[in-house]
């Protein structure tokens, strides 16, 4: 049975946590928008080397997050957080003689792997420090802080590029790092039971993903292709359905990912899980349903929005759903894992929708994501069945066998 580590809870600590993380969001916000100018305008590369650039930051966070999940709960939270920031800050500095293509991809591989480390760190710590009755609240606010992060940094980065150029711009992010860095030396070590319990069980299995994450997992990667749609690609959308300003759809995504959060932690906190994932999948299949078939500048705007308020509620309830099911020793490695599966939806689904949207257009582009959302409502159904049919069983063990009394 999955212990719970509420005598780490502390709302001090998270406000801490936070404040970390939305330096390290902004700082990355920073980056998706000076990276692709940087890589086009600074070092007239073509779009398949901004491409490159941008997607090997998927690769190797993909790579990492399972290995350093495992890593936490044997050698603690705060040294990764450290390092992940640090890594973050050193890379930023890079920056300042990154002359080539080549040395780009080489940072942004680096910041892969600090923005891979941060976040599965980030995330277990979150709820360490949660109370176990608003598990999922945490999590959704955690998430808050890094959504404002993204939301801020391509703003900051365009005021700073237009009146002083890259060279001042890479200080920043470095300076951001670096203040993370000094919130998280604040923050206690939450993962002290995890780390005694490791101890005392000694070396745990190897393996690739644990197995608590990948049911979940595997439901969250099939919203991951519909997400990279939205991220990666509604600029192009726009100016197919004639948007005059394809910043309006993002702002309307931030908007409504930022409002659901607000409210699907206590959901998935005081309701089923399971049940409120389903809602947002189903959500998140009809916004994108949507996009691929009604293909104007309003039901674009509704089909955003749709997806948008779909994710806000799927992501908190399924990572604390995979909480649920593990032990305190082993939650960072399973949210290593569950994590891992975005990046696989998102890394994989971006090569797909590009290939789709060239070749058969934007309804398949759009089209095809809503299905894989369909099939991931299924895969939750039966997940969810599979999860109350055992939690049935457990009990009726509970009553069969009497409790010692002391």
């Amino acid at each position: 049975m999955p212990s719970s580590p509420a005598a780490t809870s502390s709302p001090a600590g998270l406000r801490i946590l936070y404040a970390a993380t939305l330096c390290n969001f902004t700082a990355f916000g920073i980056f998706y928008a000076a990276i692709q100018l940087y890589v086009k305008d600074e070092l007239h590369a073509d779009q398949g080397a901004v491409g490159l650039a941008v997607g090997a930051f998927s690769i190797s966070a993909l790579l990492v997050r399972p290995w350093v999940g495992r890593n936490i709960d044997v050698r603690g939270r705060r040294p990764f957080l450290i390092g992940a920031l640090t890594l973050l800050a050193l890379s930023s500095l890079g920056f300042l003689v990154a002359h080539s293509v080549a040395v780009v991809v080489l940072l942004r591989l680096m910041q892969g792997a600090a923005g891979g480390a941060f976040y599965t760190t980030a995330a277990a710590t979150a709820t360490d420090l949660a109370p176990s009755d608003r598990l999922a609240g945490a999590i959704a606010r955690f998430s808050l802080f890094l959504y404002a992060g993204i939301a801020i940094g391509p703003s900051i980065a365009e005021v700073i590029i237009d009146r002083a150029g890259f060279t001042a711009l890479w200080f920043v992010p470095a300076t951001l790092a670096a203040i993370g860095i000094a919130c998280v030396r604040m923050l206690p070590e939450s993962g002290t039971s995890a780390i005694a319990r490791r101890a005392e069980l000694g070396a745990s299995p190897r393996r690739l993903l644990h197995p608590a994450a990948i049911g979940p997992g595997l439901v969250l990667m099939t919203t991951g292709m519909g997400y990279a749609s939205i991220t990666g690609f509604s600029s192009l959308y726009a100016r197919h359905i004639d948007l005059s300003s394809p910043g309006l759809l993002y702002a309307v995504f931030a908007v409504t990912v930022i409002g659901g959060r607000l409210v699907s932690g206590p959901l998935a906190d005081r309701s089923d899980r399971t049940t409120i994932s389903l809602i947002g999948i189903l959500l998140a299949a009809m916004g994108l349903g949507t996009l691929a078939a009604v293909q104007e500048p309003t039901a674009a705007f509704v089909g955003v929005a749709a997806f948008g308020a779909g994710f806000a509620l799927i992501f908190p309830a399924l990572m604390a759903f995979t909480v649920d099911r593990v032990d305190d020793h082993e939650r960072g490695e399973a949210l290593g894992s569950f994590t891992a599966f975005m990046d696989m939806g998102t890394g994989g689904g971006a090569l797909l929708i590009g290939r789709l949207a060239d070749n058969f257009g934007f309804g398949a582009a759009y089209g095809t994501p809503a299905v894989l959302c369909a099939i991931g409502a299924v895969l939750l159904v039966r997940l969810g069945r599979r999860h109350r049919e055992a939690g049935r069983r457990e009990s009726v063990d509970l009553d069969g066998f009497p409790l010692p009394v002391e």
